[in-house]
């Protein structure tokens, strides 16, 4: 066991963590058209509608182009019979898109229960689906009223049922009860005092699973590598496989720790478990047993992970909507066109003289000319590389006055937000109130056929409700905070310190490491966000001729 004391520290949820969005990057969007005739009259509002709907996305500088998808001359009874918004869902549940434009529901489907079945599937994903003439985004809260009268109450009933058993586990947690699961946890056993012990052997193979990943080896050459020298796996009957390298290294445990509450039941209907990506609290307990790797390498491979996972697609001309890794160019991912905010792609010029140069050009100006991105620049890769590392120098003096700035500003504005007391009896009773008026309101709405005049009324309870349920969720997860507060300010500085200093050549493991977004402006600078929250805007001066707009 460790030597280290043993901590116990809560995570509070993250406000606004529900569509997972980065402030730096556009929005994947796909548009979905359908008319259920062959009518000429009909078949040309379908044209018109892709095309509409094509160039709002576009147009759109938050957005980028997923996808258009499309069925003619179909109905929308089933969806299973449509055979593009098939293809679309597939597509989300392949993570390729993060929000579906349409024109109304019931050009999503007419069907009940499919509309209900897939915004709640596609929801569970994290996609939303936004209905343009009933100006409903399904990602947004209040469209749940929706939702609450096609199903009348049976799911929020089900949740208060079930809260109870909820928060019983949650306190557990919290008290740092863990359970070890030693049959799926690789290079672990059960010790002699009922504490993980490690495995020498498997723990040498963790330990290179690690160091390979962090030259720059893909999942799958690591796989080969295991296989053909081989290393038994984790299962012991079968080869090493993309999955199993992939779990080693994204399990904190591996590191010394144990992140409780990865995953929640979405609602007690479907029972389906999704990723908790800061909708509800987590207990992260640091020197929990003993580390195979150190926390600062554990780390590092997140990073490494984040950015290549978060590859999308660059051109038009790619046969799939997702990007793959490749270990070569680190700004694949993180160059940016300022003007449009579509990525920037690596280009190989031939000049007359048969002289090749590399050149990284905005996809959205490449792909479909100056209509959308008039003034986005051409950059030579020479020059590109040395206005980075330039800035990269120059922040490295820079980063350690503003470290204790920084952290104090945190420091403030999260014990204010666990300040705060609020009459806990008083909250469960009135959402106990508002549930009882709405199902009544229900009922009334659909024996007298008046659910549309009521809709107002309908939507302010459910606003109601879903206020006081996130009021009382972030009191209980904020409530005695103090240790996680200090501890994460300490987490902080200590990243923070961990600044580059004195860099002279590019190099895309310190790209990678330390650099988040990168914006390419027209006026021949970039905007360098770095991944410590640090903002830099540094001067460029591409050698590169001058193209004529055609």
């Amino acid at each position: 066991m460790s030597e280290q004391k043993r901590e116990i520290i809560v995570i509070p949820a993250v406000e606004g963590q529900g569509t997972l969005k980065n402030r730096n990057r556009q929005l994947r969007v796909a548009s979905y058209s359908r008319v259920s005739t062959d009518f000429e009259e009909q078949l040309t509002s379908f044209h018109a509608q892709k095309s509409y709907y094509t160039d709002l996305i576009l147009r759109t500088p938050q957005w980028t182009l997923a996808g258009t998808y499309a069925d003619e001359g179909i109905s929308g009874a089933s969806a299973e019979k449509r055979p593009d918004f098939m293809r679309m869902y597939r597509h989300c549940k392949k993570g390729k898109i993060d929000l579906i434009i349409t024109k109304s529901i019931s050009r999503f489907a007419r069907n009940t229960l499919d509309s209900i079945g897939y915004v709640r599937k596609l929801k569970a994903m994290g996609v939303g689906v936004l209905f343009e003439k009933e100006n409903i985004n399904t990602l947004e809260e209040n469209s749940e009223v929706v939702l609450t009268i096609l199903a009348s109450l049976a799911q929020e009933e089900l949740n208060s049922m079930s809260m109870n058993i909820k928060m019983g586990k949650r306190m557990a947690m919290q008290e740092g009860k863990v359970h070890f699961p030693y049959a799926k946890v690789y290079a672990y056993r059960k010790g002699s005092d009922d504490q993980p012990e490690i495995i020498p052997e498997e723990a040498e193979i963790v330990t290179q699973i690690y160091r390979s990943y962090l030259s720059g080896k893909s999942v799958g050459k690591i796989v080969d590598a295991l296989n053909a020298s081989g290393v038994p796996s984790p299962s012991k009957k079968g080869d090493w496989t993309d999955t199993t390298v992939r779990g080693l290294l994204k399990n904190e445990r591996y590191c010394g720790d144990v992140l409780l509450q990865k995953t929640y039941i979405t609602d007690p209907i479907s029972k389906k478990s999704k990723k908790n990506n800061g909708e509800l609290p987590k207990i992260y307990i640091k020197n929990n047993h003993v580390p195979i790797v150190s926390r600062e390498v554990f780390e590092q491979v997140q990073r490494e992970s984040a950015r290549r996972t978060s590859k999308r697609k660059v051109t038009k001309a790619s046969i799939t909507e997702q990007g793959r890794y490749s270990s070569l160019y680190a700004l694949n991912d993180i160059l940016i066109c300022g003007e449009c905010g579509t990525p920037y792609k690596r280009v190989t010029w031939t000049k007359r003289s048969g002289k090749k140069q590399i050149v990284w050009r905005c996809y959205k100006r490449l792909d479909y000319g100056t209509k959308y991105c008039k003034d986005s620049i051409t950059i030579d890769e020479e020059s590109l590389h040395a206005a980075i590392m330039e800035a990269v120098r120059a922040t490295a003096g820079e980063q350690a006055p503003l470290i204790p700035i920084v952290t104090a500003e945190l420091e403030i504005g999260m014990w204010e937000k666990a300040e705060g007391q609020i009459n806990v009896e008083q909250i469960e009773q009135r959402m106990a109130e508002i549930k009882a008026q709405t199902m009544e309101l229900i009922n009334q709405s659909i024996s007298s056929h008046t659910v549309d005049e009521n809709g107002g009324k309908l939507k302010a309870l459910s606003d109601e409700l879903r206020s006081l349920y996130d009021m009382l969720t972030e009191y209980k997860a904020t409530n005695g905070t103090q240790v996680s507060i200090k501890q994460k300010i300490e987490d902080i500085t200590e990243f923070l310190e961990q600044a580059p200093v004195d860099y002279t050549t590019y190099d895309d493991t310190l790209v990678r490491q330390f650099i988040d977004t990168i914006k390419v402006n027209s006026d021949n600078t970039l905007k360098i966000y770095f991944k410590n929250g640090l903002e830099y805007e540094q001067s460029i001066s591409p050698k590169v001729r001058k193209l004529k707009v055609s």
